[in-house]
C-alpha cells in the first residue's frame, strides 16, 4: 500500500501548493450525499445492480468553494480526502492528482461505510448530536424527522466507547455492530461520534433485565450489573482489536430528550477517568463525583491549597506508595481487604502507612487524615502533573 502522507508531500513538491489530508466533518459529509441524491456531483457511484444494497463507492473529485477535494477512503462513515486550494492549480495539475489518486485508491479502502438507508440515517443522527453538543443544548428532544427516534423508545443503558491508537482505523462499524450483538444477544444501536467514538444505546433489559422496582436496594443492584456488564464488555471489545480503549456507562434513562446531555456526561467521565485513574479503562459516572468536583475547582485555587495541606509530590511520584493509597481508599480504608489486593502480608502494609504517617504527619487510618490525603493526592494528580 502507497503510504498517503508519502504521496501527499510528493505531490506538494511537484505542484508547489498546499495540500492536506482531510477528515470530512459529519455536515461536509452529509452534504456529499446529498448532492449525489440530486445528482450535482458524480463524486460517489453505485456498485452494478447485482451488488444491491452494496457500499457506495468513493469516485472522483470535487469542488467546494476555493478548495478541491480528491476522495481517498472512507472509515466508519467518515470520508476522508487529499484537499488542495483550486486557484493555485491549472487544470492540467488536477487531472494529474486525479490520475494518481485514481491509481492509489485501489490499494487503500475506497467503500463508503453506509449501507443503505438505515446507515444513512445514522449519519443524520450523528450529526444531530454533535451539533447539540457544540451548541451545549444538552436539553434537546430528538426531532421527530430523524427516523432513529422511533427505535430509543422506553428504557435505554447509554455507553461510550473511545479509542486512542490508531489501530482503530481498523475497525468498521459493520464490524463493531456484530460484535455488540453477539454480546448483548439482541439489537442495539450504534452511532459514531468524533473520530473512534462510539455511542452505544441498548434496551434497559438486555443489560441488566426488566426490573421494575426502583427503591434503594434495587439501585445498588442495577449500578453492581452494569458494572459487571461493562467490565465484560470492555474485556471482549480490547481483544477483538488492538488499541487502548476507553468505555464509560451511564443509568437507565429515556433518550427522547436528555440524549445530548448524557453523551456529555459519558464524555466527561471518560476525561475524568483518564485524568484521575490512568490504570483503568472503564469509567462510571457515580464513581467520580469527587474527581468532578475537584476538576471544577479553579487551578490557582487548587494550587493555593497543595501549598497550604503541604507539598507532598514526593509521596505521590512514588508508584509503590500511590497505589497502595488507591487501593486502601478503593477498600474503605480497609487495611486486611487492602493487603490481600496487593498481594503482601499486612504487616508490610501497615510499615507502608506509618511510612506515609511519618514523611506527612497524616495517619490515613484515621477518617480526617484519610479524607485530606485522598484531596491533596486528586489534587495533585490534576495539578502537578500538568
Amino acid at each position: 500500500m502507497v503510504e498517503l502522507e508519502t504521496l501527499r508531500n510528493k505531490l506538494e513538491q511537484i505542484v508547489g501548493a498546499p495540500l492536506r489530508i482531510k477528515q470530512l466533518t459529519k455536515q461536509q459529509t452529509e452534504s456529499v450525499y446529498n448532492r449525489v441524491e440530486r445528482q450535482e456531483s458524480p463524486i460517489i457511484s453505485e456498485r452494478s445492480d447485482s451488488q444491491a444494497g452494496s457500499d457506495l463507492i468513493l469516485k472522483n473529485s470535487i469542488v467546494v468553494e476555493d478548495m478541491i477535494w480528491y476522495p481517498l477512503y472512507s472509515k466508519n462513515g467518515h470520508i476522508f480526502v487529499l484537499e488542495a486550494p483550486v486557484r493555485e492549480l491549472s487544470n492540467e495539475v488536477m487531472q494529474l492528482i486525479e490520475l494518481l489518486i485514481s491509481q492509489v485508491r485501489p490499494e487503500v479502502d475506497t467503500s463508503v461505510s453506509l449501507q443503505g438507508d438505515e446507515e444513512r440515517e445514522v449519519l443524520r443522527f450523528s450529526a444531530w448530536i454533535v451539533e447539540q453538543l457544540d451548541q451545549e443544548r444538552g436539553d434537546s428532544e430528538i426531532p421527530d424527522d430523524l427516523e432513529l427516534k422511533r427505535r430509543l423508545t422506553g428504557e435505554m443503558i447509554p455507553f461510550l466507547l473511545t479509542c486512542e491508537s490508531v489501530h482503530a482505523a481498523d475497525i468498521h462499524r459493520t464490524q463493531l455492530k456484530k460484535l455488540l450483538k453477539s454480546y448483548f444477544d439482541g439489537e442495539v444501536v450504534l452511532v459514531p461520534l468524533r473520530s473512534y467514538e462510539w455511542l452505544v444505546l441498548a434496551k434497559k433489559e438486555l443489560v441488566i433485565g426488566a426490573g421494575e422496582d426502583k427503591d434503594e436496594e434495587n439501585s445498588e443492584s442495577e449500578t453492581d450489573m452494569l458494572s459487571a456488564f461493562c467490565l465484560g464488555l470492555y474485556e471482549l471489545i480490547a481483544n477483538e482489536w488492538v488499541g487502548t480503549f476507553h468505555l464509560s456507562a451511564g443509568p437507565s434513562f429515556s433518550p427522547i430528550k436528555w440524549l445530548p446531555s448524557m453523551v456529555s456526561l459519558l464524555r466527561e467521565t471518560i476525561f475524568l477517568g483518564r485524568t484521575f485513574h490512568v490504570a483503568e479503562h472503564v469509567h462510571f459516572p457515580w464513581e467520580l463525583l469527587l474527581e468532578r468536583l475537584i476538576y471544577s475547582i479553579p487551578v490557582d485555587q487548587r494550587r493555593l491549597f497543595l501549598e497550604q495541606a503541604g507539598d507532598h509530590g514526593v509521596l505521590f511520584s512514588d508508584n509503590e506508595t500511590l497505589s497502595t493509597l488507591e487501593s486502601f481508599f478503593q477498600l474503605d480504608c480497609n487495611v486486611s481487604e487492602t493487603a490481600k489486593r496487593l498481594y503482601i502480608h499486612r504487616n508490610t502494609l501497615l510499615y507502608r502507612l506509618d511510612k506515609i504517617k511519618q514523611e506527612t504527619g497524616l495517619d490515613v487510618r484515621s477518617f480526617g487524615d484519610a479524607v485530606l490525603v485522598k484531596l491533596t493526592m486528586l489534587l495533585y494528580k490534576v495539578t502537578k502533573r500538568k
